[in-house]
């Protein structure tokens, strides 16, 4: 199963600050947050099932994938994207405006941020280098806003973007994913740490776990929301 990895506080313990009893948590992703990528409703199901209820799911939008999970994901959107305060995309939902993190960090007031973005900036060619300074600049906006705001990112899922037979996008995907857990060691700290969400090493691109080579289908959805469950279980603590 996925894993999580992170900086200087330690796991498996309420991660939060002390008088915060019911943690308000934002998803921020592309579409495999937003939809077609349903994994949300499999996440609240296994925290639920596991006892798991101080917490409260916040966002702009609501759920699209049958379940009551809210969120700030956004189809089609890359990392660089969120670093602007709003944004608009050329390939999707045009003529829409989306509210960048800095701007949701304000309208939401998370106290922890669930990032899920990266796909996008590696299919349209952004370097390893280029994915992670947006990171860092999506972590400085969030701290700017909320101190001691708790962060888990995604290590992205494996994709094959059109089924294609060259592995060239699949590799560029593994280099950002391993990246991911020494840069969130940088800049993890005791009061607003970083964890790492392993949604890479147990996903599978092909067609028995995705629809395209790059959204998750039903099983994919499931074998995510437990990978992000394992994360989140290390963040916070059961009833």
């Amino acid at each position: 199963m996925g894993g999580s990895s992170m900086g200087d506080a330690g796991g498996g313990a309420w991660q939060f600050p002390g008088g915060l009893t019911k943690p308000r948590i934002m998803i921020v992703g592309d579409s495999i947050s937003a939809g077609p990528g349903c994994y949300k409703k499999y996440l609240l199901q296994t925290l639920t099932d596991n006892h798991y209820s101080k917490f409260e799911f916040v966002g702009e939008y609501s759920d699209d994938c049958g379940g009551v999970v809210r969120h700030s994901a956004v189809s089609c959107s890359t990392a660089e994207q969120y670093t602007h305060a709003t944004f608009t995309m050329s390939n999707c939902s045009v003529g829409t405006t989306f509210k960048g993190l800095s701007a949701l960090m304000t309208s939401q007031k998370p106290d922890m941020v669930m990032l899920q973005l990266g796909v996008n900036d590696v299919w349209g060619g952004k370097s390893v280098a280029a994915i992670l300074a947006s990171y860092t600049t999506l972590v400085q906006q969030a701290r700017a806003a909320n101190p001691m705001v708790v962060l888990a990112v995604a290590r992205i899922q494996k994709i094959r973007p059109n089924c294609s037979d060259d592995p060239a996008l699949t590799n560029q995907a593994q280099a950002l994913e391993s990246a991911v857990p020494g840069w969130a060691l940088q800049l993890s700290t005791a009061i607003s740490p970083i964890f790492t969400a392993d949604l890479w090493t147990n996903s599978d691109w092909s067609k028995a776990e995705t629809n395209d080579c790059v959204h998750p289908n039903d099983v994919g959805a499931q074998r995510m929301g437990m990978n992000w469950y394992n994360t989140l279980k290390t963040i916070l603590t059961p009833n």
